[in-house]
């Protein structure tokens, strides 16, 4: 199931162009970077941005499956007999409150 929502994540997500701005403002900061950092601390800076790019990915699939969850849970609400009802659930709780009385 992960791998099938996975697939629908990367089907359905797209870029938008101030993503890909971004994207180009990090690579010009990260080119300057490079010229003015040593090999070490070049090597922990581009494992510190694959860690936060493997993170944004992380928490957009999740985002994504919430959303596919909540879509789901909706529509079986939407699909009872009869319908769910808040106002209904209310009036049934007070109900058994005033009977315990």
């Amino acid at each position: 199931m992960p791998e099938y929502l996975g697939a629908l994540h990367e089907r359905f997500t797209t870029a938008s162009p101030e993503a890909a701005r971004i994207q180009r403002e990090r690579d010009r900061i990260l080119a300057r970077l490079r010229g003015q950092l040593g090999k070490s601390q070049r090597v922990l800076l581009l494992h510190l941005l694959d860690l936060e790019d493997d993170l944004r990915e992380q928490t957009s699939l999740d985002s994504f499956i919430t959303g596919i969850r909540l879509a789901r849970g909706i529509e079986q609400e939407l699909s009872e007999i009869p319908p769910y009802s808040f106002d209904d659930e209310n009036e049934e709780r007070a109900r058994k409150l005033n009977e315990g009385r």
